[in-house]
C-alpha cells in the first residue's frame, strides 16, 4: 500500500478503501475486517507522513460533546465487564475493542480525510446506496432461485436471516429520502425497490421503523408539500396497496403486526427486566445474555430491545451515557438545520426497539457511524 501511495493519488486510494468497506458492511466476511485494517493503516501513514495533527484537534473541538459521550459509553462497558467476570462471554472484551476501532476510529478517519477534501458527501451517499442495492440484487437472485420465498419465510438474500436483510432494505429506503430533493424520479424508483424487498423480508421491525421515518419526513416538510409530491405519494400508496392485496403472505404478516404478535419478544422483555432489577446500576457486562441463569432466555441471542440491552449489559450508567450521546447527535441535527437526517435517526432508534443490539450489531453500528459523520460533516469542511 505504501508503494501505491507514492504512485497513485492518495485520495483515490482512500476512496477505493472506503468503497470496499461500505460495500462489505452488510455481509459477514473477512473483507469487512481487512478493509478496516487497511483504512486504519492508510490513515496512520498519512498522519505521520504529513504530521497533520492539527486536523485531529480541530475535529475534536467540533465534536467534543460527542467525544465525551462516546468515552462514557466505553467506560461504562469496561466497568460493567470488570464488575461481572462470572457472566462474561468470550467476546465480551473483544466487543469493546471492536466498538472503539470499528466505529470510533472510523469516524475520526472519515472526519480527517473529509477536512482534507479527499472525498465529498455525495461519494459516501452513492456508495452507501450501492451497497444496499448490491444486497438487493442478492434478494433478486434468491427470488429467481426460490420464487415461493415471497409466499413463505421471506427474502434474506445472502444473509443468514430475514431481519438483517430487512434492516438493510429499510436503511436503503430511508437513505433514498436524501435523493428526493435532487434526483426525484431516481429516488422514487429506489424507494419502490427497497420497499418491495423490505416488505417481503417480512421483517416487521423494519416496517415499523420505516413507517415512522416516513411520517417524520412528511411532518417536517408539510409546509413544502406540492401537487407533485401528492402525486408521488399517491403512486407510492397505490403500489403498497397492490402488493398487499396481491400477496396473502404480506397480509398475514401485517395482521400479525396489528394483532401484537411479538414472536416471543414480550416474554423476552419481561424476563430481561427481572434480571435488570438485580443489577440496575452497572448491569451484567457485555454479551452476558446467554450466560444468565434462565433457560428460556438462553434460547435467544439478545433481548431484542436496545434500551433493555443497554440496561442489562451496562446498567443505568450505560443508559445515561447512551442517551446523552444520542441527545448530542439529535441536537446537532437541529442546530445545523439538517432536518433530512431526522427521519434516518428515527429509523435507527425505532428499529432497535425490536431487533439488533446496541453494542454488537456490526451492520447497524457501521451505518450509524456513517450517519453520525453526516451529522457533523459540515463542521469538518473548514479548509486547513
Amino acid at each position: 500500500m505504501l508503494n501505491l501511495y507514492n504512485k497513485i493519488n492518495p485520495s483515490s486510494i482512500f476512496k477505493f478503501l472506503i468503497f470496499i468497506w461500505i460495500l462489505s458492511i452488510p455481509f459477514k466476511n473477512a473483507v469487512f475486517q481487512i478493509s478496516i485494517v487497511l483504512i486504519s493503516i492508510f490513515f496512520l501513514y498519512h498522519l505521520l507522513k504529513t504530521r497533520s495533527f492539527n486536523i485531529l484537534f480541530d475535529n475534536l473541538k467540533e465534536t467534543k460533546n460527542l467525544f465525551i459521550g462516546f468515552s462514557f459509553i466505553i467506560f461504562a462497558m469496561i466497568l460493567s465487564n470488570l464488575l461481572n467476570p462470572e457472566f462474561l462471554d468470550k467476546k465480551s472484551w473483544h466487543t469493546i475493542f471492536s466498538f472503539i476501532f470499528r466505529y470510533g476510529l472510523i469516524l475520526i478517519i472519515l472526519a480527517y480525510f473529509y477536512r482534507l477534501d479527499f472525498f465529498k458527501k455525495k461519494d459516501i451517499i452513492v456508495v452507501t446506496l450501492f451497497s444496499f442495492f448490491f444486497l438487493l440484487l442478492t434478494g433478486v437472485y434468491q427470488i429467481i432461485q426460490e420464487p415461493n420465498i415471497v409466499m413463505g419465510e421471506g427474502i434474506k438474500g445472502t444473509l443468514n436471516n430475514r431481519n438483517a436483510f430487512g434492516l438493510m432494505m429499510g436503511m436503503g429506503f430511508v437513505t433514498s429520502f436524501y435523493l428526493l430533493n435532487y434526483k426525484r424520479n431516481f429516488g422514487l424508483v429506489l424507494l419502490l425497490l427497497f420497499s418491495f424487498f423490505m416488505i417481503f423480508s417480512f421483517s416487521r421491525s423494519s416496517w415499523v421503523a420505516s413507517s415512522f421515518s416516513f411520517i417524520i419526513l412528511l411532518a417536517l416538510n408539510y409546509k413544502n408539500i406540492k401537487i407533485s409530491h401528492i402525486v408521488y405519494f399517491s403512486f407510492f400508496m397505490i403500489f403498497l396497496a397492490l402488493l398487499y392485496f396481491s400477496f396473502d403472505s404480506f397480509q398475514h404478516r401485517f395482521e400479525q403486526l396489528l394483532n401484537g404478535n411479538s414472536s416471543n419478544r414480550t416474554t423476552i422483555w419481561l424476563y430481561t427486566i427481572e434480571f435488570i432489577k438485580e443489577k440496575i446500576f452497572f448491569g451484567y457486562g457485555l454479551n452476558s445474555f446467554k450466560n444468565l441463569p434462565n433457560d428460556f432466555l438462553n434460547q435467544f441471542p439478545d433481548p431484542h430491545n436496545s434500551i433493555l440491552e443497554i440496561l442489562l449489559y451496562t446498567g443505568l450508567f450505560g443508559l445515561i451515557s447512551c442517551v446523552f450521546t444520542i441527545f448530542i447527535v439529535l441536537k446537532k441535527i437541529y442546530d445545523s438545520k439538517n432536518f433530512i437526517l431526522f427521519p434516518i435517526a428515527t429509523y435507527f432508534i425505532v428499529v432497535t426497539q425490536f431487533d439488533f443490539g446496541a453494542y454488537g450489531s456490526k451492520e447497524l453500528l457501521s451505518f450509524l457511524t456513517i450517519f453520525v459523520f453526516f451529522v457533523y460533516a459540515d463542521s469538518f469542511r473548514k479548509t486547513v
